[in-house]
Order: structure tokens, then sequence, then C-alpha cells
């Protein structure tokens, strides 16, 4: 399916690269992270995984209930977050958190691949209480060393 030249030249300029998580100014690990403009990308709330299985097991719904493998889309190259971030923790139960780092920004399917490998290690059933799947992000929070942290919402008894 082609693009027309008029929109995807649209979709280049600076002012979109923003609202497409596409900025290129990243916050190193250890500058100052303003959570009053930190956005996580919209994507996270769209996403399904569960079973415990690989990245190719994570799927990005649309607004019709379809859905397509999360490695298929443009969304996966995407940052997590605007501004972007080079290192965030992502906390999945209360003890247990996952560092994802990437010095040109963190995309959406590098934190989907770090869920995917918490999940599938052998010790995660134990650690999870036999829970292997993950619904969205309950919050963003600074941890105590000012950098990102992202929990995992609760799962439902």
């Amino acid at each position: 399916m082609g693009v027309s030249k008029a929109f995807k030249s649209y979709t280049e300029l600076p002012a979109c690269q923003k609202t497409m998580f596409r900025s290129k100014t990243v916050i190193p690990d250890g500058d100052t992270i303003d959570l009053a403009v930190l956005r996580l990308h919209p994507a996270f709330g769209m996403l399904s995984y569960e079973c415990a299985s690989g990245i190719e097991d994570v799927y990005l719904y649309d607004s019709n209930g379809d859905w397509m493998p999360l490695t298929e889309t443009s969304t996966a190259e995407e940052y997590a977050t605007d501004p972007p971030v080079a290192f965030m923790r992502l906390q999945i139960f209360s003890s247990t958190s996952v560092q994802v780092t990437n010095k040109t920004g963190i995309t959406v399917v590098q934190v989907m691949k770090a869920l995917c490998r918490f999940f599938t290690k052998n010790d995660s059933f134990d650690v999870t209480g036999g829970r292997t799947g993950w619904q969205e992000w309950d919050g963003t929070k600074l941890d105590r060393k000012g950098r990102l942290l992202l929990r995992a919402t609760g799962f439902d008894s």
C-alpha cells in the first residue's frame, strides 16, 4: 500500500516527529527527567501479551479490534517515551525490576522484548505466582537515582 508524497513529507516534518514518538533528542542516563512533560507511547495501551512467550506473540490492536504482530508495525521502532530516554527500569512486581538501556533511545519493541525475557525466564513462574502476562503500565515515576521507572498494572486475582 502506497502513501502519498504530500502525506509522507508531512510526517517527516520536525513538528510531526514529536507527535509520532520520533524525537531525536535523547535524555541520557543520569540526566534530569521531567515527568510533567514525559509521555508514554500510546501503543502500550493497545498491546496484548500473555502466555510467557516471545516477542512474536506481542500484538498491537487498532481501534477496530484488528491486530497484527508488533514486530510487523512501524510502531515497534518508535520511541517508548517522548522525550526518548536512554535508561529505564520496568517494575513487573513490587520486588522485581528489569533494566532497559539504549544510548540512542529506548523503543517500544525493546520494552516489550525485556518483558518477554522476564516472563520466559525459568524462575519467573515462581516469582510471578504463576502469572504469565502483562496488561499495561500503571504509571511512571522516578527511581531513587532519578531514572524512569515504569510500573506494571497489578493483576486480577
